[in-house]
C-alpha cells in the first residue's frame, strides 16, 4: 500500500518548478504554437469568432487591408500577424506587451478589441510567451528535509518520532535531520518536469536522475526513481486563490532495488528491513510528495531581467517507503473517496486514498493534497493557515444501510495546524478499537462516508453534510503518460524510457484487486486539431471489464488525448470529462506525434531520394520549436550549423532514444518523433 506501509519517513521544504511557458496558448484565440503538429505558429494568428468574422467582412475590422482571411483545416478562420515572420522578430515580439511591439502597430487595435477565451480580457497588455520564456523545465528541491519517521513498535501499534523526542531510537535519529535533494554527483539539478499534454497539465511527470538523501556528508539513500507521475489534482486547496495559486499536485515515483546506489546495502534500505512487518519481498523505495502554495512572478519585465529564467516555488511534503512486490510505482492503490457535497460555497474537499488496517484497527487517510488551506497574509511574505473546517466524521455504510461511527477528526489551525500538515505530511489516522463488534467481513464490504460541516458563506449558518463518499471502484494505470508516434503499428506506447509497453489497467474494489467482470464506460477526450475544440465521444463500453486489461488506443492521427474511465454504469455521462479527471484521477494521457514526410530524404525507394538534408531542413524540420518556443535550449546548445557540426557527437548522445528517460535528453519536452531523430542522424552522417 506503499505510504500507508511503515516505516514511513516523512520530508517538507521547498521546491522550484521552470516551466517554459510560451507552449501554453492561454491567449486563445491568439495562437502561437500548434501542440497537436508541435510547431510554432509563424506569423502568429488570431483566429476570428462569428462576430469578429462579420465585422471583417463588412469592413470594420481594425488591421491592414492586406490582411486575408485564412482557414485551418478544422475550416476555423484567422488572420495572421503578417509582420512577425522571422524567428528573430517571434522572439522579441513573444516577450513584449501585446501592444508595445513597433513592428505589430497596425494590430495594436485588433489586440484591444478581442478577447481571451480564458478571462475575457483584452489581449492588450499581455505577454505572448507568457511569465516564463526562457524556462528550462527544471524542478528540484530545495532545503527539503526529513521532519519525522513512523515507526512500528509492534504488530498492532507504531511511533511517530520527531527530533524532539528524548527517547528516539539511534537507528531513527541517525536519519531524522537528514537533507534531501535531486542533484547529481556534480552537485547539479538533474529533474525535469514536464507535462504530456501542454494545453491540458493534468498529467505532469518528472524525469529524475537521482534523489539523494544524507546527512552529516553521508549517504543514506541514492538511487536513480522512475519517472514521477502526478496523480491527484486539487484545483481549490488554498480557497482564497484561484488558478495555479489554488492548485496542489501529488506525485509518485519509484527506486527499484536494481537503481539503488549499494543496493541492500542502503542505510535507508537496512532501515525498512529491520522495521518492515509485511513478509512480502522490498523491491524497492516508493516516493510520494504533493506540491502546493504555488508562487509566480507573472509580472516580469523582459527588458529588465533579460534572457533568464523566472521560476516558480511551492511548498512540498511527502514521504518515503518501503515499495512491496505487489505495489503498483506511479500511484498507491486502496479504498478512493471522491467529493460529494461542498463545505463551503462551491468549494469541495479532493478526493483521497485511504487504507483501512484491521491488526491496528486504525483509518490511515492520505489527506496530504486534500486539507483546506487559506491565505492569511500576502505580504511582505505569504503566510497560509489550515482552514477551520471543523469536526469530521468517518463512517461504514452497511448492506442494511446502517452507518456505524468509525471516528472523528479536526481540521482546523488549533487541531491541525500548517506545521502539522509538513511534519507527517498529510497522513490522519482514525481509531476505531472501540469498535470490536466491527469484523474484518464487515469492514471490507462496507462504504466508507465522511460527514463535515458545510456553509455557503463564511458568515452563514453551519450545517453538516455528506463531504466525501467510497468510490465502489479505484481504477488507474501505471502507463498513465504515453507516447506514440502516428501510424505505429505496435500496441504499446513509450511511457517510462523508449522501450514501448501495453497500457495495463488496474481495477481495485474497496483496497484490493478485483476478480471477475466489471462494467466499464471509457470516454475519450481528444484535440487532432489546432484551433478546433476537444471532441468528447465514447471509446469502450463493455460490461466484461477485468483488472490487467490491457488497451490499445488509435494513432492513425495526430493527437493530445485523455481517455477517462467510468466503472460500473454512471446515471450520467457528463461531457465536462475535465470535471471528471479532477474528482476522481481516473484517466490516461496519450500524445500521438505527428508523422513527418521525410521520404525524399531518407527513403531509397522515393522518387527524390536522394535530397541532401541541408541544415536549413534540419532547423525547420526539428529545431525551430525548439528556438522559438523553448528558447533555453538554443541558448544552452545555439542552433547554428558551426555548432552543430562541432558538437555532433555529443549532441546525438543528448538526442538519443536510449536517452530518453534521462532528464538531459533533448528535447526536454519529448516532443521528437522517430522520423525526426532519423533526420537528424541523416544530416549528422552527411556532414561529418
Amino acid at each position: 500500500m506503499s505510504q500507508f506501509d511503515f516505516p514511513r519517513i516523512n520530508f517538507y521544504g521547498q521546491s522550484f518548478i521552470n516551466p517554459a511557458t510560451a507552449n501554453n496558448n492561454l491567449l486563445l484565440p491568439l495562437l502561437t504554437y500548434d501542440p497537436i503538429q508541435v510547431k510554432a505558429i509563424l506569423p502568429p494568428r488570431i483566429y476570428l469568432s462569428p462576430d469578429l468574422l462579420l465585422l471583417h467582412k463588412l469592413g470594420g475590422l481594425p488591421v491592414p487591408e492586406d490582411s486575408p482571411v485564412n482557414y485551418d483545416d478544422s475550416t476555423q478562420p484567422y488572420i495572421e500577424i503578417q509582420p512577425i515572420d522571422t524567428p528573430e522578430k517571434y522572439k522579441s515580439w513573444a516577450k513584449t506587451p501585446l501592444g508595445k511591439f513597433s513592428l505589430d502597430e497596425p494590430y495594436h487595435e485588433l489586440y484591444q478589441l478581442v478577447k481571451t477565451k480564458r478571462n475575457q480580457q483584452p489581449l492588450t497588455g499581455n505577454l505572448p510567451a507568457g511569465w516564463n520564456y526562457y524556462g528550462g523545465m527544471e524542478f528540484g528541491f530545495e532545503n527539503v528535509k526529513v521532519g519525522s519517521i513512523a515507526v512500528p513498535v509492534s504488530k498492532t501499534e507504531n511511533q511517530l518520532f520527531t527530533s524532539n523526542d528524548p527517547d528516539c531510537p539511534a537507528d531513527v535519529a541517525a536519519i531524522l535531520g537528514a537533507t534531501i535533494d535531486l542533484k547529481n554527483d556534480r552537485g547539479r539539478n538533474s529533474a525535469v518536469m514536464i507535462d504530456i499534454l501542454p494545453t491540458l497539465a493534468f498529467y505532469s511527470q518528472v524525469f529524475c536522475d537521482a534523489f539523494h538523501v544524507q546527512k552529516d556528508g553521508s549517504s543514506l539513500l541514492k538511487g536513480t526513481p522512475k519517472k514521477a507521475s502526478l496523480r491527484f489534482f486539487n484545483k481549490e486547496r488554498i480557497l482564497n486563490q484561484e488558478g495555479v495559486f489554488g492548485a496542489s499536485g501529488t506525485f509518485f515515483s519509484v527506486i527499484p532495488l536494481e537503481n539503488l546506489t549499494n543496493g541492500v546495502h542502503s542505510p535507508i534500505f537496512s532501515f525498512f528491513q529491520k522495521y518492515q512487518l509485511k513478509t512480502t519481498p522490498i523491491k524497492g523505495v516508493f516516493i510520494q510528495y504533493t506540491l502546493f502554495e504555488v508562487k509566480e512572478d507573472r509580472t516580469i519585465d523582459y527588458i529588465t531581467s533579460g534572457e533568464k529564467a523566472n521560476p516558480a516555488t511551492a511548498t512540498l511534503t511527502g514521504c518515503i517507503t518501503p515499495w512491496y512486490e505487489d505495489d503498483m510505482m506511479s500511484i498507491a492503490m486502496g479504498r478512493q473517496l471522491l467529493p460529494e457535497m461542498p463545505f463551503l460555497n462551491q468549494k469541495k474537499l479532493a478526493s483521497f486514498v485511504c487504507r483501512i488496517d484491521t491488526q491496528r484497527r486504525m483509518v490511515a487517510l492520505d489527506m496530504s493534497g486534500s486539507i483546506p488551506e487559506q491565505l492569511v497574509q500576502e505580504h511582505p511574505t505569504p503566510v497560509y493557515e489550515t482552514y477551520p473546517l471543523g469536526e469530521l466524521t468517518l463512517k461504514l455504510l452497511e448492506d442494511n444501510n446502517q452507518e456505524t461511527t468509525l471516528g472523528t477528526f479536526h481540521l482546523s489551525p488549533h487541531y491541525f495546524d500548517r506545521n502539522h500538515l509538513l511534519i507527517n505530511s498529510g497522513l490522519i489516522e482514525v481509531s476505531f478499537k472501540d469498535k470490536d463488534f466491527l469484523t474484518d467481513e464487515r469492514l471490507e464490504k462496507g462504504t466508507l462516508l465522511l460527514y463535515g460541516p458545510s456553509k455557503s458563506s463564511e458568515d452563514s449558518y453551519e450545517t453538516t453534510v455528506l463531504l466525501m463518499k467510497e468510490s465502489p471502484f479505484m481504477v488507474a494505470s501505471d502507463q498513465a503518460g504515453m507516447y506514440a508516434d502516428q501510424g505505429q503499428k505496435e500496441e504499446a506506447y513509450r511511457c517510462y524510457d523508449f522501450q514501448k509497453e501495453p497500457c495495463q489497467v488496474r481495477v481495485y474494489q474497496r483496497g484490493k484487486p478485483f476478480i471477475g467482470d466489471v462494467p466499464m464506460t471509457i470516454m475519450a477526450l481528444k484535440m487532432t486539431g489546432v484551433s478546433a475544440s476537444a471532441t468528447v465521444k465514447p471509446f469502450l463500453i463493455t460490461h466484461h471489464f477485468r483488472d490487467k486489461q490491457t488497451l490499445t488506443f488509435p494513432t492513425e492521427q495526430a493527437a493530445n488525448a485523455m481517455y477517462v474511465f467510468y466503472p460500473t454504469p454512471p446515471p450520467v455521462i457528463s461531457e465536462d470529462l475535465v470535471t471528471e479527471i479532477q474528482r476522481t484521477g481516473f484517466f490516461v494521457s496519450l500524445r500521438v506525434l505527428p508523422k513527418k514526410e521525410f521520404g525524399k530524404y531518407l527513403d531509397p525507394t522515393h522518387i527524390n531520394y536522394p535530397t541532401p538534408v541541408t541544415f536549413e531542413v534540419l532547423y525547420k524540420e526539428l529545431l525551430q520549436v525548439s528556438d522559438l518556443i523553448f528558447p533555453m535550449s538554443s541558448l544552452i546548445t545555439p542552433f547554428t550549423e558551426a555548432y552543430f557540426k562541432k558538437g555532433g557527437a555529443f549532441i546525438k548522445q543528448r538526442m538519443a532514444p536510449e536517452n530518453w528517460a534521462n532528464a538531459t535528453y533533448m528535447p526536454s519536452s519529448r516532443d521528437m518523433s522517430m522520423a525526426q531523430w532519423l533526420l537528424f542522424c541523416k544530416w549528422l552522417k552527411d556532414n561529418k
